[in-house]
């Protein structure tokens, strides 16, 4: 059953509310196309194509994003491809826009309450990160190690098997790196990455199978005690009785007519045949050179695709960047779940922690949204927490720590307009003319007509007439 947008109450096949009027033709579409992208996403979930299920379930979302029901799904999906972060936010959105009878409570509070689970995730992170940093400076080997170590303790986390596999191919290594990416298949059936790796593996394997294959066909293998012994693939079955008439006979022959008569066609059979021989080098030549080519061309391809997906991979590196601020986003969020017994000045330290140019630069709107959310949440009393901080240094003259302090009231809730007046005093004693008058500004629109107003203004008159 849909539901009014203006007014709550439920909507029938009219193509407007019954109950206020309101135009609901196009909002019902909408709604049939986010519940039909839902619809597809869960159904790609069901055979375990996970990337597909997240393409459909996030655009069902950017249609509707309260679908709580696609909300909850798509952070089942992340869990499961070890994304546990990008689960936690879904979940605390979901649970935002639908506070009763969510079953997003319910997932949040099982993670909060598994001290263990989250121990594991964030160590798998540090680690996971700590990897991306090694593969930078070229340091492949303690890469390798360190990516073990975190596929298993957290085997779904998908990103650290196709890093890992991507370290085999470029070590050579086709066989485990195709061990890796058929335990990320085994996760997630669509995942692209994973099967052009798997593609060019396959290729490789191929390859070097066909030239060992040729090799052992040109020996013989033969055991004798510890010891293996290859020689030519001939046969001599030649007896001494045949060797000697063969001879025989050949004298013979070669007394009679050979000299005389099949001289010249011997040689021009010699020369024919060396020719021949000659042609068939060359032939193998230049079918090995091809073969050099394809090869060189598979390699050219593999350099090129780890380029591209260690440029792809490195977006989430860096101690400021935007897997770190996942980690400190989830710690916000564990606090948050805690409802009255939160401690409001922790989830503050915990975004304080967050690069705000790294989540700027993020394309995840559900990591600024959640952000916003928690921000919002602590922002009265945060901020009068700074406030106070700063009034305190202010009247001692230690104008950094004022200023320092200050700011972060304002962040909080820019309607503080005792922390925008005394921000912009603060500005004013150490001769910052400029943001003191933009303050000053910002607190006679905040306050208009006020005492603090009124001071403001005299206080811009006075910087105006310097």
């Amino acid at each position: 059953m849909l539901f009014c947008y203006s007014c709550g109450m439920a909507l029938s096949e009219k193509s407007y509310c019954t109950s206020c009027g309101a135009e609901v033709g196009r909002y019902k579409k909408i709604l049939y196309m986010s519940n039909r992208y839902y619809n597809r996403g869960l159904e790609k979930a069901q055979i375990r194509d996970l990337t597909g299920a997240v393409e459909d379930l996030r655009q069902s979302l950017k249609l509707y994003k309260r679908n709580t029901q696609a909300r909850n799904l798509l952070g089942l999906v992340y869990f499961e491809m070890g994304e546990t972060v990008n689960a936690m936010a879904e979940w605390v959105l979901s649970e935002h826009y639908q506070k009763d009878k969510n079953i997003a409570s319910d997932y949040i509070e099982t993670l909060k309450t598994n001290a263990v689970l989250l121990d594991t995730i964030n160590s798998s992170i540090k680690k996971y990160n700590q990897a991306l940093n090694l593969c930078k400076q070229d340091s492949l080997d303690m890469a390798k190690i360190s990516l073990k170590r975190v596929v298993s303790n957290n085997p779904r986390l998908i990103n650290a098997h196709l890093l890992l596999a991507l370290i085999l191919m470029k070590e050579e290594d086709y066989s485990g790196a195709k061990k890796e990416l058929i335990l990320v298949r085994r996760i997630d059936r669509g995942n692209i990455r994973a099967s052009m790796m798997m593609r060019m593996a396959d290729e490789n394997l191929n390859t070097d199978s066909k030239r060992k294959k040729k090799t052992t066909e040109n020996s013989v293998t033969i055991q004798s005690g510890n010891d293996i012994i290859i020689q030519p693939n001939t046969r001599k079955e030649n007896s001494f009785l045949n060797i000697f008439l063969n001879v025989a006979i050949g004298l013979l022959i070669g007394l009679l007519v050979g000299w005389f008569v099949l001289g010249p066609i011997r040689v021009n059979l010699q020369k024919s045949e060396e020719n021949k021989e000659l042609q068939n080098a060359y032939d193998e030549i230049n079918l090995k050179n091809i073969k050099i080519d394809t090869v060189e061309k598979s390699l050219s391809s593999l350099t090129s695709e780890y380029e591209s997906l260690k440029d792809k991979l490195n977006a989430y590196e860096g101690s400021n960047g935007t897997m770190e601020g996942y980690k400190y986003l989830m710690l916000a969020v564990t606090e948050y779940s805690k409802g009255n017994e939160a401690d409001k000045n922790m989830i503050a330290q915990y975004l304080d922690k967050i690069d705000a140019n790294a989540m700027g630069n993020s394309k995840d709107a559900e990591f600024t949204e959640v952000y916003a959310i928690l921000k919002g949440y602590i922002g009265a009393d945060v901020s009068a927490s700074y406030y106070d901080k700063g009034y305190n240094a202010y009247r001692q003259q230690d104008y950094i720590t004022a200023l320092e302090n200050f700011k972060k009231a304002v962040d909080y809730n820019p309607e503080n307009v005792d922390a925008v007046y005394y921000l912009a005093c603060t500005y004013l004693a150490t001769n910052d003319l400029d943001n003191a008058k933009n303050y000053f500004n910002t607190v006679i629109s905040l306050s208009p007509g006020s005492e603090l107003g009124n001071k403001a203004a005299n206080y811009i008159a006075e910087i105006d007439a310097k």
